[in-house]
């Protein structure tokens, strides 16, 4: 006997409890199809936000019954089927004490980890979190599921993370185009998964696709031969809303007449992190036809010219009635359309564009570079500025890899490595104030002692040390500038070079004209 209607409130309490732990909830619950069959399912669908795996659960709310290798087989052949790597099996009492071993070999075996939760061990969880232990519950989870915790966590892992439980409305729909439920940052963004959007709504738009033959012919008054004739088939979309035809340039236009076909007739959708909103058909069809008909037989009038019994010239025009232009079919067809909003930092973006073929772009603010005066396509967008770049314009943090512009990025003046503001070296040049890491912050000025970058420094040829701009001594020996670092070294060189005789003299200064830099 069961305490409850299958997977429902257990079911929940096991989302939750990974949701306490970060785990966003992707589908609850999560239907298997094979050939447009339901062939089974898994109460909970979640994925770590960290690594990206997805974990299956199966949730077994019975009583006086333990679950034992028939339901524990039947979640593994439903995680083989979506080729998932990672499970849970939770009972809301005991489990049969054949299922530890069986989920050994079945790791051993087919590389699929499952963790088995019992009465004992829920219980034990649900104190970790009634006591705000999220990251108990987190490590228990991760460390038995053998998950990898190396990537960072960004905001939008909390964004994606805080996707509520609840499973949402669904809408039905009459020949909708399949949809494409990629709602999240484009692919062409580099380092897409450190963003979520702020909001997406899945618009599924009415359009009457109208499918028509013309036959029009201009026959010779007198001869009755056939100069000019139009034959042939087209098609008309009209936006059934507004009652519009569209112009064969509009994106619409463009996306339905080579996917109508595709159309799937009875589908229902379920909103996942996203809203639907439907838009009704608010047209008359029969009506539509109707004037779609009066203007395909207006713009296909045919003019031409013949010769009279008295070698005169005329002009023929033949007008084709409404009735001429043959209707082949009329579809109301629902077209998909992501209009998906970003809010990074203080700047907005938007982005339009079809449910069925996300490469069918209606809209997007985020495809060119905004480094001015740049124009190129954006690959990444930067953390700290959060504008879009290209690959000229970009700049990975060398310790952690965030991507940021060249604007935000903290470089270092002599060997131009890239750091984001939290791995930002602390050195920096005494004279200039650049940035300098810490491959390249050893060289100090001989008399203050200060870091110098490679700009503001001068090699002393005497001593081979360096000092900055402010104590250089610069000297000229046979219209050769030569550098030192102090007064002695300047004192010790000139002695000895006043001391050398006229050769000795060229010789040093020859053999030391390429010491400096």
């Amino acid at each position: 006997m069961q305490l409850s209607k299958p997977g429902e409130s257990f079911e929940s309490q096991i989302a939750l409890m990974l949701h306490s732990a970060d785990f966003v909830i992707k589908e609850q619950p999560h239907r298997i199809m094979h050939k447009g069959r339901q062939i089974g399912d898994l109460d909970v669908l979640a994925q770590d936000p960290s690594s990206g795996e997805v974990i299956g659960v199966s949730c077994k709310d019975w009583y006086g019954h333990a679950p034992g290798s028939e339901q524990f087989s039947h979640l593994v052949e439903m995680l083989e089927f979506e080729s998932l790597k990672y499970g849970i099996f939770a009972s809301s009492g005991d489990i049969a004490n054949t299922l530890p071993l069986r989920a050994e070999h079945v790791r051993n075996t087919k590389g699929i980890n499952i963790v088995l939760l019992d009465h004992d061990e829920i219980t034990r969880l649900k104190k970790l979190a009634y006591s705000k232990q999220a990251t108990d519950i987190e490590d228990y989870f991760r460390t038995r599921l053998g998950l990898s915790a190396s990537r960072k966590r960004t905001i939008a892992d909390e964004i994606r993370a805080q996707k509520d439980v609840r499973i949402c409305r669904t809408v039905a729909c009459e020949r909708l185009l399949p949809v494409n439920f990629w709602n999240e940052t484009p692919r062409y963004i580099m380092n897409n998964r450190d963003l979520a959007p702020s909001d997406s709504t899945l618009k599924l738009e009415p359009y009457l696709v109208i499918n028509y033959r013309l036959h029009v012919q201009a026959w010779h008054p007198s001869t009755g031969k056939l100069p000019k004739q139009n034959d042939g088939s087209g098609m008309v979309i009209v936006d059934a809303v507004q009652g519009a035809i569209l112009s064969e340039n509009d994106p619409v236009f463009k996306h339905l007449i080579k996917n109508y076909t595709n159309a799937e007739m009875h589908v229902s959708v379920q909103e996942k992190g996203f809203t639907i909103k439907k838009t009704e058909s608010f047209v008359n069809q029969r009506e539509t036809v109707r004037a779609v008909r009066e203007q395909i037989a207006a713009q296909n009038e045919i003019r031409t010219h013949y010769t009279t019994a008295k070698n005169e010239q005329r002009q023929k025009i033949v007008r084709p009635r409404a009735d001429d232009v043959h209707i082949i079919g009329t579809y109301l067809i629902h077209v998909p359309i992501w209009d998906v909003t970003f809010n990074l930092g203080d700047k907005t973006y938007r982005r339009a564009y079809f449910g069925y073929d996300d490469g069918d772009v209606i809209v997007d603010e985020m495809s060119k570079c905004q480094i001015k005066p740049c124009e190129n396509g954006t690959s990444s967008i930067c953390l700290a500025c959060h504008s879009t770049t290209c690959d000229t314009h970009n700049r990975p943090c060398l310790i952690c890899s965030d991507i940021l512009c060249e604007l935000c990025v903290h470089t270092c003046i002599d060997c131009r490595k890239n750091f984001c503001s939290i791995h930002k070296p602390s050195a920096t040049c005494g004279t200039c104030e650049s940035i300098l890491c810490q491959d390249c912050d050893s060289v100090l000025c001989t008399e203050c002692k200060t870091v110098v970058c490679s700009n503001h420094r001068k090699k002393c040829i005497q001593c081979v040390g360096y000092a900055c701009s402010s104590h250089t001594i610069l000297k000229k020996y046979a219209l050769i500038t030569k550098n030192f670092c102090s007064q002695s070294c300047f004192n010790r060189f000139d002695e000895t070079y006043r001391a050398s005789g006229v050769l000795g003299r060229f010789k040093k200064i020859l053999n030391r004209q390429f010491v400096n830099f």
